[in-house]
């Protein structure tokens, strides 16, 4: 973002769909008193249009938990029959498998695990069985088969990642502050003629809807609707992140070796007794990894977790200093000390 290197994609290639608004009241199935959800009625009519139209839109992400019954339902169910390219999310169960939806639909999970300052990495199948969204949707784009088997991840035959750092070409504010891209709200756009409607919003287009209101996640580039970080997944495999390249086989085996020789088989630094402070070593091999972490996600766009290798670069230090001096388990106390002062 600092150096603008990535291209703003044509805003002729999505439209953003809003269903904020668009909300029913069904009644809670365990309890008294009612529940919020979309409107599946409102979703019915417009995927109606795209049923006539089925060649119109490229693909669509209905970004809606279909749980809990509606009157609505049996409607939706036969305004979706026909429409190619379309996908809706679930989530595992108790037992890590896909909840099972109200509505017989296309669909694929959309879970992840983030930690509290926001999520980087996303998990493209979940207990190496089922496929997320991002995935499901570059398969069918892209005619592109991706498995699990021999310990590996495969994309056509090609050695992969399970996770890709996800490259957000479309960032919030390009969708919901400068009008990069077309966002608008399902019940002013089906105010409008079905043929404009197709001619002007659908067609060509990857169509992402979802609640861009209420549905938000933490990111490392703010807060972001989960529609929105869906579709910066598919395009980081667009961009084929998630792939191993040899180019980057080698690069690594050159850089681990420079670093290795640098930190872990520097033996002079290792059998100094100069008094330095031990957090200086951290610092230094920290400071390596986030270069080659760096170096890995602009030539490559594959990044690098720093953090633990860091703390198991640390761990070996240790193991390799007690082996290279001999000591025997009864002066541990005495070499802890010791490495507490390096």
């Amino acid at each position: 973002m600092v150096f603008q290197l990535d291209d703003t994609l044509p805003k002729d290639h999505f439209i953003f769909i809003n269903l904020a608004y668009e909300k029913a009241l069904i009644p809670l199935e365990d309890h008294l008193g009612n529940e919020v959800i979309t409107d599946r009625a409102a979703l019915a009519k417009f995927f109606k249009i795209l049923q006539q139209h089925p060649s119109a839109a490229k693909f669509t992400i209905c970004d809606v938990f279909l749980q809990g019954k509606s009157p609505s339902d049996s409607l939706l169910s036969k305004s979706i029959t026909g429409v190619p390219n379309i996908v809706f999310p679930t989530h595992p169960d108790d037992n890590d498998k896909p909840e099972k939806l109200e509505i017989k639909v296309p669909y694929a999970m959309s879970s992840y695990k983030s930690a509290d300052e926001g999520f980087v990495k996303f998990t493209l199948l979940l207990e190496d069985d089922y496929k997320t969204i991002p995935l499901y949707m570059y398969e069918k784009l892209q005619q592109r088969n991706y498995s699990h088997h021999w310990g590996l991840y495969w994309d056509n035959g090609n050695p992969s990642l399970n996770s890709v750092i996800i490259d957000y070409k479309i960032s919030n504010d390009e969708v919901f502050q400068n009008d990069t891209y077309p966002v608008v709200n399902l019940s002013e756009l089906m105010l409008l003629p079905e043929e404009l409607i197709v001619k002007e919003f659908l067609q060509d287009r990857i169509i992402v809807m979802g609640d861009f209101v209420n549905d938000k996640h933490k990111t490392s580039f703010g807060v972001m609707p989960g529609s929105l970080i869906l579709l910066n997944v598919y395009l980081s495999l667009m961009d084929g992140a998630h792939l191993i390249s040899l180019g980057w086989l080698l690069f690594m085996i050159v850089a681990f070796t420079l670093y290795s020789r640098i930190i872990i088989f520097n033996w002079k630094m290792a059998g100094s007794r100069k008094s330095t402070k031990w957090f200086l070593n951290l610092l230094k091999s920290a400071t390596l990894l986030a270069i080659i972490s760096v170096c890995s996600y602009f030539l490559f766009n594959i990044g690098i977790q720093v953090l633990f290798l860091t703390i198991y670069t640390g761990i070996l230090l240790f193991i390799i200093r007690l082996w290279k001096e001999k000591a025997p388990i009864h002066k541990m106390h005495y070499w802890l000390t010791y490495l507490s002062e390096k």
